[in-house]
């Protein structure tokens, strides 16, 4: 059986824009962008406090396994898991939003936080969670077609949003602008 091709593997580690965050809290990224058009996610998480993943506030009621979540907004309040995609040369963006249960959106921005409206999908995405003591890993599969232009590699940016309770947010990612802002496409990997 052939395999599809990968035309963009992206792997990076995300580091906090709050300096607060413990040093045992880690997370790193991986997109994988094939030219059928297919996105692919991972996040991994690595707590080694105490209380390992316990730091992280996730919806209530989580099994390993796949997940059935569904379209929902806001999902930047609590701990979420994104990537924003853009088409090279173009004002125009899409933020992609991943939640531990497999609740999920994506948006479409004309420009700079302008613009947006949701973007359809011919299928949710599929997401699929691992956890341990210690470890929590997403990962995320999304259908691009027909609104993504075949054969156009994106630039890109993963991020997450941590929710540590009463600790409140942290915001993640490759690189941080002067304020914490995935918007800002000067972060953006370029394709």
């Amino acid at each position: 059986m052939a395999r599809s091709a990968v035309m963009l593997r992206q792997g990076c580690r995300l580091i906090p824009f709050e300096r607060s965050i413990p040093a045992g809290v880690q997370i790193s990224a991986e997109l994988v962008w094939r030219r059928e058009g297919w996105l692919e996610l991972s996040y991994g998480v690595l707590a080694r406090a105490a209380k390992g993943i316990g730091v992280l506030k996730l919806p209530a009621g989580l099994k390993d396994g796949p997940q059935q979540g569904q379209r929902k907004d806001e999902l930047w309040t609590t701990t979420c898991f994104e990537a924003f995609i853009a088409a090279p040369g173009e004002q125009r963006y899409w933020e992609v939003n991943l939640a531990a249960n497999g609740d999920w959106a994506l948006y479409r921005f004309d420009g700079y936080r302008s613009g947006q409206t949701q973007q359809e999908l011919s299928t949710p995405p599929t997401v699929r969670l691992q956890r341990g003591l210690h470890q929590l890993r997403l990962d995320a599969r999304i259908a691009l077609e027909p609104w993504w232009t075949p054969d156009a590699c994106p630039d890109l940016a993963l991020t997450a949003v941590i929710d540590r309770g009463q600790e409140g947010l942290s915001h993640w990612a490759r690189s941080h602008g002067p304020k914490a802002d995935f918007h800002d496409r000067s972060t953006f990997l370029a394709a």
